[in-house]
């Protein structure tokens, strides 16, 4: 593995770090970035959608409430989609509307708009008018379905589109946002003081979903955030509590290992409307049953997970000249494997996709590496597909199980042909060199005014140089971890954590550097600088 350096400047302050660290970024306009504008002053044209588009989605939608015909919002099972749901669908019970959530079930009706889903819905009540949040955008089928059964459909979504679009009364679309904040961008047109209060479910989304935390993004994250800090909705205090988060202190990092896959939980293994009426019920008493179900659920989620890892792990060992990694079996919950292809592609650097084999259907979940369209490489097998949608970084697919081996087959030529191997190569990036002097609590100040960190604004890093390691031991569950103690030039020695590594795969011999980024720890009331391992 080698070390590249963003910056061969070696800053001697504070001030010269924070220049670095906002040119290694790319930001121009210091003061917009360290002080992003408020979401409420965002236009449909400035994050990419097409304003007439909107308008004609609100008009319809006024019309449904004074009319008091039927809406139904129509989500998705993940933290993006449930939080996008829950947004828009009180929005317009704020708004008096006669509006209900639907969430589709995973295994029953699958992924996104669907002509099964559709039928459900309409078996108990049809309604005049169906929203979608955070999909659509490609569900032709389901879409002409829709409108033959006399319903109007507007879609709003953010995932990519293909070239033809579906039919519908309105397409509210942009990529440069996820499902949630697109979701408020109506609800905002609908009733601006209901949309204020649904910032914090924004941030839950926009974090959890990974997009780029730059621009909207980043508005919609530091102003969700602060309304996370400060939310009384009782869903969110019972899980805090059920989950030992402290509000005051929420960081992305906080949404996104925990409370973000509670949320997820639900529509990975469980009912995704669960999760909903969790973000969106006044009683305490019933948020903090829902809440124990959904950690529960996570730490079965988490165990399946793992054991999946580890079975995928030893299929794809035999894939070490290929450009993409391919692990499949009927024994893979479809809940889990795009945490599984996740797992994958970080350990191995390469793009993966994981399939759980059903007996009439294949499910399939993809994820990438940076500069590599996982989206792009799967539809290039479009013919042999009964599905595919996605981002370049993550995507969903589906087939028939006769066509397993030829797709299979395809997309390993495919990759081979559309991958350039340099993106496959490991490396670790840091900001700068960091001298001892500067490894200190000012230091850790300094780096925080660029929060929140994420996809596209990722939290420093930084290049140790003429370090030794003193000690180390493992730490966690099941000794999974590695704490490393490490002595610095002025005799300090600071603890540092490396997650996912053991210590017996720890290479110590002659280590003299190393890649961390800073972090502070405070325990009764005394705060000391930490390092977290590349």
């Amino acid at each position: 593995m080698r070390f590249v350096l963003k910056s061969p400047k070696i800053p001697t302050s504070q001030e010269e770090l924070k220049e670095l660290l906002l040119a290694n970024r790319s930001i121009t306009d210091a003061d917009a970035f360290l002080n992003p504008q408020h979401p409420n002053s965002l236009s449909p044209e400035a994050v990419g959608i097409d304003a007439s588009e909107m308008e004609k989605a609100i008009r319809r939608i006024k019309k449904a409430i004074s009319k008091k015909e039927k809406i139904v919002v129509f989500g998705d099972y993940d933290a993006d989609g449930i939080c996008a749901s829950a947004v828009l669908w009180q929005t317009l019970v704020n708004a008096g509307a006669d509006a209900i959530p639907f969430i589709p079930d995973r295994i029953t009706h699958g992924y996104g708009l669907s002509t099964k889903a559709i039928q459900t819905i309409i078996e108990s009540e049809k309604p005049a008018l169906i929203v979608t949040v955070d999909n659509g955008i490609v569900a032709h089928e389901a879409a002409e379905f829709t409108k033959k059964q006399g319903i109007d459909l507007i879609i709003s979504d953010h995932h990519q589109p293909e070239e033809k679009l579906p039919t519908a009364f309105a397409i509210v679309h942009t990529t440069q946002l996820c499902g949630a904040t697109v979701a408020w961008m109506i609800a905002r047109e609908l009733d601006e003081k209901s949309a204020e209060k649904q910032l914090d479910l924004c941030a839950i989304a926009t974090i959890a979903d990974q997009v780029r935390l730059v621009g909207p993004n980043r508005s919609f994250a530091y102003h969700g955030l602060k309304a996370l800090a400060e939310t009384e909705r009782p869903g969110l205090l019972s899980l805090f509590e059920s989950s030992a988060i402290d509000k005051k202190t929420i960081n992305t990092g906080t949404v996104g290992f925990q409370i973000g896959p509670r949320i997820n939980a639900a529509g990975r293994i469980g009912d995704g409307i669960s999760a909903l009426r969790l973000l969106c019920t006044e009683k305490r008493s019933a948020a903090d049953r829902i809440a124990k179900e959904l950690t529960t659920l996570n730490t079965e989620r988490q165990d399946m997970t793992v054991k999946a890892v580890e079975e995928a792990q030893k299929q794809v060992a035999s894939q070490q000249d290929e450009y993409l990694l391919i692990a499949a079996s009927p024994d893979y919950h479809e809940g889990v494997i795009g945490l599984v292809a996740g797992r994958l592609t970080e350990e191995f650097h390469k793009p993966s996709i994981v399939f759980a084999i059903g007996e009439k259907s294949i499910k399939g979940s993809a994820r990438s590496v940076y500069g590599i369209n996982v989206v792009e490489l799967i539809r290039s097998e479009s013919a042999n597909l009964t599905s595919v949608g996605g981002h370049p970084m993550a995507a969903g697919l589906g087939l028939l199980p006769d066509m397993f081996e030829e797709v299979k087959k395809n997309l390993f030529a495919v990759a081979k042909k559309m991958i350039d191997p340099v993106l496959l190569e490991e490396s670790v990036s840091a900001d700068c060199v960091l001298s001892h002097e500067m490894i200190s609590l000012e230091t850790i100040e300094t780096i925080s005014a660029l929060a929140p960190f994420g996809s596209g604004n990722s939290q420093p890093r930084f290049l140790l140089q003429n370090i030794e390691i003193a000690d180390v031991k493992s730490i966690g569950r099941e000794s999974k971890h590695s704490k490393i103690f490490i002595k610095l030039s002025d005799g300090r020695v600071l603890e540092a954590v490396q997650w996912n590594v053991t210590p017996d795969q720890i290479n110590l011999a002659g280590v003299n550097e190393i890649v961390a980024r800073l972090k502070m720890s405070e325990w009764r009331g005394r705060k000391k600088v930490e390092l977290v391992l590349s």
